[in-house]
């Protein structure tokens, strides 16, 4: 009775194992097929081997495989660094390393019969070159007898596969050709696993283990150790400027024109005294050299030292200054060949700029109906002065004068003393125009009325670095207002010109984010800037206050790298959160030494160290000790 009862439970138990859904069965394509010549595949007629992956409606996928032998005598560390950072095509590169001890008393046997017979050839051989040769051969017997009876040696068998995987036919081929030829300068021979394409395919996943007996080769421990991908995690680019180095030694080069990148744009957090002012003078100084422009706005008079030593222009904002800018200026726009004066976007700045002066002193005086009557008078002033869209509008006519100007002479732009009169005229904005009038002229006061005039700032665009201090303006009301018009200012010029590749450098980035209207704008042109070949750079301690507001959000959004300097222990839970860091990135961030950080472009991340030459110091340094003792060795070798 108990033996009728067994075999029961066993065939209920066979039923149910035999409708029981495995790992592999959740995890396995739709389709998987073995491609050989002469084949029909989805594309036709099949010329060589391979594995298509895909679906009843056709492959998606295909692959092929191969298992890589290594030539020569020796190995070296990050030999197949080339191989796990594949950066060119847009095909996927995995790499499969399979390892298995082997019989060491049996190798040491081989070595021995080997050497022995070398050793009689070599006595017996006249020819000295060929002794020679012999020679060598038996030394490196030797060395590995040797190592493997010490045991500092350990004997393998090991396999190296590669399994290249694109969604067409012809980018695979390409990719698999160029690997296979970068790969023989350094002594790696890639052989294709012709007509067992699918068993290398499964082989390079965790569900192979049958690796044909002619796919490995005798390595010993210090060879597999070679193989590692140690420190291969990082940046994938190859060339840009050279950002520094990372903990292995490693150089890190970084282009934020790379093609994997959606947009060209940068934001840099860190705390005071993180090296965040010295790292961007690194990255633009050494942007020259690969002919990216760099205009930076400066708060603190931070970079004066550089535009000097690169005999740069530093133009400074102030009221004793000669060199001003126009808040009204109009700048041309080539939009799909069609060229015109970018009208609205002058509106929007200059709206900015009057919202944000008056809120100076009071805003609450900024009702809906203030603001809409402002809008009207500031477009009501663009056309007092006769400017639209048309390229036409910007110039006029010379008269009284024996020159001829072929496309006329640019015309008088409108100035923020013309909207004061023109909004003294409507009673409801009797109170607005009184405040906006002391950042004129008639309000007596010079530091506020720095902007109320005509732009003379010209012929500096062909030098490949450009700087502009508002330092000497009042750090309470005129810096964040000065620090938005140079840097919408400098945009409007530098659009102009899509084909060159420019920065912009914002440095105290934050203080944009006070008002809504210079947020807003700063977000808009980190979503624009790729269209105009700008790479838009904001450099900021704040990094609460981006969080604080939709646009600070929007411009973490649209910035595909990221550099993280040494964080405030009380942001670094909104940090990591924030940028996905792991527990040993958020550690690293609140204890890093000055200078050292973590760059994150889309997937790739790399702690770095931006390290500088002593001449780049002496340019890039702001510690007013270290400009003391420079002064003072300068001082001593003119004498």
């Amino acid at each position: 009775m108990s033996h009728k009862k067994k075999e029961k439970d066993n065939q209920e138990k066979r039923i149910f194992n035999f409708s029981k859904v495995l790992y592999k069965d959740i995890i396995a394509p739709s389709c998987v097929k073995e491609i050989a010549p002469g084949d029909i595949s989805v594309n036709g007629q099949a010329d060589s081997y391979w594995v298509e992956i895909g679906d009843i409606s056709g492959a998606a996928k295909y692959c092929r495989s191969y298992y890589a032998n290594i030539t020569g005598n020796a190995t070296y560390a990050g030999m197949l660094n080339s191989l796990y950072t594949i950066d060119f095509g847009e095909t996927d590169c995995d790499v499969a390393l399979h390892f298995s001890p082997a019989d060491t008393s049996k190798v040491v046997w081989q070595l021995e019969r080997e050497i022995a017979r070398l050793e009689a050839d070599y006595a017996e051989e006249a020819n000295s070159a060929r002794r020679q040769t012999l020679l060598k051969n038996i030394h490196e017997l030797q060395r590995r007898h040797s190592a493997l009876t010490s045991h500092n040696e350990k004997l393998f068998f090991g396999s190296i596969q590669v399994t290249v995987t694109a969604q067409d036919q012809n980018e695979m081929k390409q990719f698999c050709n160029l690997l296979a030829r970068r790969l023989r300068t350094k002594n790696v021979i890639l052989k294709a696993a012709d007509m067992r394409q699918l068993d290398a395919f499964i082989n390079a996943t965790p569900l192979g283990d049958n690796i044909p007996r002619d796919a490995y080769q005798d390595l010993e421990s210090s060879n597999i150790a070679d193989m590692f991908p140690f420190g291969t995690g990082g940046l994938r680019h190859q060339t840009g400027a050279i950002l520094g180095h990372d903990p292995q030694g490693n150089i890190i080069f970084y282009n934020c024109w790379h093609p994997m990148h959606e947009n060209y744009n940068i934001v840099i957090f860190g705390r005071s005294g993180s090296g965040k002012s010295y790292l961007v003078k690194l990255l633009s100084a050494r942007s020259v050299l690969i002919n990216i422009m760099t205009v930076v706005i400066d708060p603190e008079r931070e970079y004066e030292n550089l535009m000097v030593g690169l005999g740069c222009p530093y133009i400074s904002l102030s009221p004793d200054s000669k060199d001003t800018l126009n808040i009204f200026d109009v700048d041309l726009v080539d939009e799909d060949g069609i060229l015109r004066a970018d009208i609205e976007d002058a509106i929007r700045a200059v709206q900015a700029v009057v919202f944000r002066m008056i809120r100076v002193y009071d805003e609450s005086i900024l009702t809906g109906q203030v603001k809409v009557m402002i809008l009207e008078k500031i477009k009501e002033t663009y056309e007092h002065f006769g400017i639209t869209e048309d390229p036409q509008s910007l110039y006029e006519s010379p008269t009284n004068t024996d020159i001829i100007h072929v496309s006329g002479i640019k015309k008088k732009m409108p100035q923020l003393s013309d909207l004061v009169e023109l909004m003294r005229m409507e009673p409801v904005l009797e109170d607005v125009s009184r405040i906006l009038a002391t950042f004129t002229k008639e309000g007596g006061t010079p530091s506020y009325a720095v902007f109320d005039c005509q732009s003379t700032v010209d012929d500096i665009w062909e030098y490949p670095m450009i700087a502009f201090s508002v330092a000497d303006l009042d750090e309470d009301i005129m810096r964040p207002i000065g620090l938005f018009i140079a840097t919408r200012w400098v945009w409007n010029k530098l659009s102009r010109d899509r084909r060159k590749r420019k920065r912009i450098v914002v440095d105290e980035a934050q203080t944009m984010m006070d008002t809504p209207e210079t947020a807003k704008w700063l977000e808009d042109s980190f979503r624009r800037s790729r269209k105009r070949n700008i790479s838009m750079c904001a450099c900021t301690q704040g990094f609460e206050v981006f969080l604080r507001v939709d646009e600070g959000i929007g411009i973490l959004k649209n910035a595909t790298t990221k550099m993280l300097l040494k964080q405030e222990a009380i942001d670094i839970a909104a940090v990591r959160e924030k940028f996905s860091l792991s527990d040993g990135e958020a550690e690293f961030l609140l204890t890093a030494p000055k200078g050292w950080g973590i760059v994150k472009a889309n997937e790739d991340a790399s702690v770095f160290f931006g390290e500088a030459t002593e001449r780049e110091h002496q340019m890039f340094t702001s510690d007013p000790n270290e400009l003391v003792l420079l002064a003072e060795r300068r001082e001593g070798r003119g004498k």
